[in-house]
Order: structure tokens, then C-alpha cells, then sequence
């Protein structure tokens, strides 16, 4: 529930130990690389390292060939076998095999495929007896094979007087008449021109040799060789990868880790005889890592904390126990946080499920949720470890409403044999009831917004930044003024007492205010700077009071955005009424299909839209308030792939 402390690590040694440093980092697996040259102040005398990786030419050709053959290879361990001249001829030569099988498939498959072609466009002309290569010889005529739309074919009337422009079916579809039209060659570019007005599709029968049913004929017993022919040189294929898969992976992992090895060299600078390499290392693996190093002849290594390191803007891994661990993923979807931020996932993992459950409440719809959770968990996607313990929140305070499957009072024994009461405490469509799920939909608000303005205070203080701290309208300033504004109006509207006298008002309402209003000169003043007054005081007044009225307006709009946590408590209950008023008006089969598809339906459209709703309120209402998200992820460069 943290940003994992890290550590900037400086490598220096002589220009010939940078592959065995590089080496050594990329089989730490828990390095991640950084620019040099932004570390350095005077950076004239570096060079950047330009060594070529001896293996690139093989390596693209070895890529090249497992893409066209659709070949995937797996990670394996490499250091169990050297790799010599021997080697690279043998992969040269499994690339020359791999590429033969990959053209030899796309000849035949192209082959089938005209052989298909033509015997579907030729079976529409079987009945023609004519030798197409007799008619391609004519001086005088043209003939042209295709395809007609029966619409078109009705439309050939217009043209009538023309005696040319006849055209004579041979087959027909649903769709089209197959046949040929023929033409004076002085009269073909004007009868071509009309035909083609007409939609006509010429087919490729004109390449033919003979008439259309020896074509027929040959090509059918054409096709099954071909297909034949394939079928064996993909089995002889699948023997090749079967018998070279232990080859395969390993210059597959071979080329991998020396990829990654120059892909680090090329990270890191030369100056003189020497070399530097800077990167970021967790906390717990940097003591293990320098002592590797160390065993590296002439290698020096510098490790500082990350805290000392913020202008060169450390990069962040969270670091979660198993219940906000899924809850990352929204994290990173707005953003990581910097280095001395707050994490904010704990946040979101809590109050994100409890308000899920509040407006998902309905025991059976709730479980549901928690095991389709379940199933999309264990297809390795991100939503499946948030919609379980969504679900079971959901299904926690749907036993709290009473609603199982829109049942509302289905749990009312329960009610009786535990707490001695008649039904359910809780009657979500009763006009008190009502009245009591909007106050404390708006009193959550409330409580939330405070929380989040007292995180921005407590992540301003620690990123030093006093102005926002003490004067941002959510700083301290910001805090006196809303909750003061709550207290007053809960005062009031619900304790009958008045505190609104003049020295509360002033104290806690009008000189927050005023803070608030002059953030930017107090902010400089606290922080120490000289020039502490705008440039302009006409403009900056204007600038803020426009400011300030945003502020308060946003106050009001983020605590009634929660009101749509009462609403949905009460859509939820109004929809399922719903169901069971449709389901009343039939009986038997026709009553269980309606509360079935009905739950089905409103589970569906619920789940979906109070996902979308309760992560609006994290992000635009909390968030927006005490949350930067403008941190970077630390990337370790990995000897294998997890």
C-alpha cells in the first residue's frame, strides 16, 4: 500500500568491462536504465557507447523467419550451451529452411486459391459449349464473360435500340445472371462503356484454354492434389519444429539476451578510457547488486537514496498486499504517482467497494458479480480482482437492504430469528427511507471531500510545497472553509442549533476566504521568496476572485456529485419492481423467464453503470482534490521474459 523505496545507482569503469557490467545488470533483472547525461552538469566530454550488436543481421533475419512461418518461441536458459561459429551456421541454415517451407505454402496456397476461383466462376458457363481460345482469336467480334445484376438486366430495355447491347444468360443466383455479351470490336469501348453504367463484373473465363467444362474438370481433379500437397508440407513442417523446438528456443533466447544486453550498453557514456552507466535499483536488491559488481575488476558503484534524487524524477513501483493490489490498475489508468507522493490505491481499493456495494446492494446480484469476477481472474484480466471484493461488498449490503435477486423480503426470517424483528430494518422505498439514503449519500460526500482535501495537505507538506499546503483551496485554508460551511448547515438543518454568529463566520468562513483568494503572494511570503507581489494587482484580483468563485462552486458540485450514490440505491429497487410487476402478469414458466431475464438485465446495466459511476466520483471528485499522478513506472531490463 506504498511506493517501494528505490535506490540511483552510478556504475563507473574502463570502456572494456561495459558488456560484462551490462552483462551483469540485465541478469540482475532489477535494473532499470536512465540517461547519464541529465545526471551530469558538464557533459561535453561524453560519448555515448556505439557498439553494434555482432548478432543484428542474423538476429532480424531469425525474427523475420519465425513471423512468417508463425512460429512462437519460448524462454529458455541459455548458459547451459555456448554459442559458436557452429552455432550461427546453423541458424543460418534453420532460417533458410524455415523460409523455404514458409514460400513453398504461399505458392501452393495461392495456387488453390486461383484453382477455387476459377472453378467458381467457371461453373456458370458449363452448358456453354464454345472453345474460349477459338473465340479470343475472332478479327471481328469481341466477347465478355461476367456477371449481370438482375436489376441491370431489366434496365437493357432502355438501350434497346441499340442492337449491340444484348446480353445472353447462361446460369443465374439469387442475385446475379451469369453470361456473356459480344460486340464489334469498332463498337467494343461504347458496348463496354453501357455494360459496365450497368454494373457488369467481367470474370477471368477469356484466360481460358478449351471450353468452360474441360476447364471444369481438369481443375477439379486439379484441386485435391493441390490440397494434398499442402497438407503434407505443413505435416513435414510441424516434424521440423517438432524435431528443432529445442533449437529454435534457444537462439530465440540467445538473440533475446543479447538484445537486451546492447540494448543497455547503448544507455550508458564514455569519457576518456572509462565508462558510466546510471540507473535505478529497488531498495531490498541494491546491496546484492553492488556486491556483483563489485566482483567486476576496476567497477566502482555509487548508491543514493531516491529522496536525494527527486530532480531527476525517480521512477515509482507500487508495492500492494493482495486486496489493493487489483486496485493498481486504476491507479495506473490516471497516472502514477511521483516518488514522494502518496500512493493512492489503499484509497480507491476501500472506498471504491464500499461504494460499489452501497449501490449495487442485492445479495444474489452481488455474488454473481464476485464470481464472473472469479472467471475473468483466472483469464488473466485486470477487472476480475476488483469485481470480487466489489461483488462481495455488494452482496454485504444487500443483506443490509433485505434484497436478494430483487426479492425484498426474502432475508425477513433471518431479521426475526437474529435481531427479533418483523422485516427488514430497511425499506428502501418508503418516503422516510428515501429522505435518509439522500442525506447520507450527501453526508458521504461530505466525509470523502474532507478526506480527500486533508490527503492533499498531508501530500503538499511532504512535497514541500507550503503554498498549496496552507493556502490552496485544498490546503488548510480550504479545509477551515468547507467543513466550517458543513457544520454550519448541519447545525442548522438537522441539530436546530445556531452557531452562525459573527465571529464564526469571520473566523472560519471569511478569512479562509480570503487566504484562499491571496494564495500565490502569501504562498511566497511563507516560502521566502523576495518577489512575492504579482505583477500586476488588478489583474491578479480579477484572476482570483474569478478563481475563488470556481473553487466555491466545485465545493457544492463534488458533495452533491455523491447524491447518485442514493440514487442508485433506489433505481436498483424501482427497477426490480419493475421485473415483478411484468412477472405478476403471467404465471407459471412465463413468471420465471420474466424475473430471470429481468435480473439478468438489470444486473447487467447496473454493474456496468456503477463501475463508470463510483470510478467518476474516485476520479474527478477525490482525485481531482490531493492526487498529481505524474510519476513515471520503473522498468527493470529482464535477462528472460516472466
Amino acid at each position: 500500500m506504498a511506493i517501494a523505496k528505490i535506490k540511483c545507482l552510478r556504475v563507473i569503469g574502463l570502456k572494456d568491462k561495459v558488456f560484462e557490467v551490462a552483462e551483469a545488470l540485465v541478469a540482475s533483472q532489477c535494473f532499470g536504465p536512465d540517461d547519464p547525461l541529465s545526471f551530469h552538469s558538464d557533459i561535453k566530454m561524453f560519448v555515448p557507447v556505439q557498439e553494434a550488436n555482432p548478432y543484428s543481421e542474423v538476429m532480424d533475419s531469425f525474427d523475420s523467419a519465425l513471423m512468417s512461418a508463425g512460429i512462437e518461441c519460448s524462454f529458455t536458459d541459455v548458459s547451459k550451451r555456448e554459442f559458436t561459429d557452429e552455432t550461427l551456421e546453423n541458424v543460418k541454415e534453420t532460417v533458410y529452411r524455415i523460409n523455404s517451407f514458409a514460400d513453398k505454402r504461399i505458392l501452393l496456397e495461392d495456387e488453390i486459391s486461383r484453382c477455387e476461383r476459377g472453378i467458381e466462376q467457371v461453373k456458370h458457363f458449363l452448358d456453354l459449349d464454345l472453345e474460349i481460345d477459338k473465340i479470343n482469336e475472332c478479327r471481328y467480334i469481341k466477347a465478355n464473360f461476367g456477371k449481370l445484376p438482375k436489376e441491370s438486366f431489366e434496365k437493357m430495355q432502355e438501350y434497346s435500340e441499340n442492337p449491340f447491347i444484348i446480353f445472353f444468360p447462361c446460369s443465374s443466383d439469387d442475385d446475379f445472371y451469369w453470361g456473356l455479351y459480344i460486340s464489334p470490336i469498332a463498337d467494343s469501348e461504347d458496348v463496354d462503356r453501357i455494360f459496365s453504367s450497368l454494373y457488369f463484373e467481367s470474370c477471368g473465363v477469356l484466360e481460358l484454354d478449351g471450353t468452360p467444362s474441360e476447364f471444369y474438370e481438369e481443375q477439379q481433379k486439379k484441386l485435391p492434389e493441390l490440397r494434398q500437397q499442402l497438407e503434407n508440407l505443413k505435416a513435414e513442417f510441424e516434424d521440423f519444429k517438432k524435431t528443432n523446438a529445442a533449437d529454435l528456443d534457444y537462439y530465440y533466447s540467445f538473440f533475446t539476451e543479447q538484445q537486451r544486453k546492447f540494448d543497455l550498453m547503448s544507455k550508458a557514456v564514455t569519457y576518456s578510457k572509462s565508462f558510466v552507466i546510471v540507473g535505478w535499483v529497488p531498495e531490498e536488491n541494491a546491496q546484492s547488486l553492488t556486491e556483483k559488481l563489485f566482483r567486476i575488476e576496476s567497477i566502482e558503484c555509487k548508491l543514493t537514496d531516491g529522496r536525494e534524487e527527486m530532480k531527476h524524477t525517480p521512477p515509482v513501483r507500487l508495492k500492494n498486499n493482495f486486496f489493493t493490489k487489483a486496485f493498481s490498475y486504476f491507479t495506473e489508468m490516471y497516472g502514477l504517482p511521483s516518488y514522494n507522493e502518496f500512493d493512492p490505491t489503499a484509497f480507491i481499493a476501500i472506498t471504491y467497494t464500499l461504494l460499489f456495494g452501497i449501490m449495487f446492494g442485492d445479495v444474489g446480484h452481488g455474488v454473481m458479480v464476485a464470481l464472473f469476477g472469479v472467471f475473468m481472474k483466472k483469464k488473466k484480466n485486470p477487472l476480475g480482482g476488483i469485481l470480487i471484493p466489489c461483488g462481495i461488498s455488494g452482496a454485504v449490503f444487500g443483506a443490509i437492504y433485505g434484497s436478494v435477486f430483487g426479492y425484498e423480503h426474502l432475508l425477513d426470517p433471518m431479521f426475526h430469528a437474529l435481531f427479533g424483528l418483523e422485516e427488514k430494518p430497511i425499506e428502501v422505498m418508503k418516503p422516510a427511507t428515501t429522505n435518509m439514503i439522500i442525506y447520507a449519500a450527501v453526508g458521504i460526500g461530505m466525509v470523502l471531500v474532507t478526506l480527500a482535501i486533508i490527503l492533499n495537505i498531508i501530500v503538499s507538506l511532504r512535497m514541500n510545497d507550503k503554498e498549496e499546503a496552507i493556502f490552496g483551496s485544498n490546503g488548510i485554508a480550504g479545509l477551515l472553509f468547507y467543513v466550517s460551511v458543513v457544520a454550519l448547515l448541519v447545525s442548522q438543518m438537522f441539530l436546530g442549533v445556531k452557531i452562525a454568529t459573527i465571529p464564526y463566520i469571520i473566523c472560519l468562513i471569511v478569512i479562509p476566504l480570503i487566504m484562499i483568494f491571496m494564495k500565490e503572494p502569501l504562498g511566497r511570503l511563507v516560502s521566502g521568496k523576495k518577489e512575492w507581489q504579482p505583477e500586476s494587482w488588478g489583474g491578479y484580483c480579477v484572476q482570483s476572485f474569478f478563481e475563488l468563485f470556481e473553487y466555491a462552486l466545485s465545493y457544492v458540485t463534488n458533495t452533491m456529485s455523491f447524491l447518485r450514490v442514493g440514487a442508485f440505491v433506489l433505481v436498483h429497487a424501482g427497477m426490480m419492481e419493475v421485473v415483478f410487476t411484468l412477472a405478476n402478469m403471467s404465471h407459471g414458466v412465463g413468471y420465471v423467464a420474466i424475473v430471470v431475464i429481468g435480473n439478468i438485465f438489470v444486473m447487467g446495466l447496473e454493474a456496468l453503470l456503477v463501475c463508470i459511476q463510483v470510478l467518476r466520483l474516485e476520479f474527478y471528485e477525490m482525485f481531482g482534490r490531493f492526487y498529481r499522478g505524474s510519476g513515471r513506472p520503473f522498468i527493470p531490463v529482464r535477462s528472460l521474459a516472466e
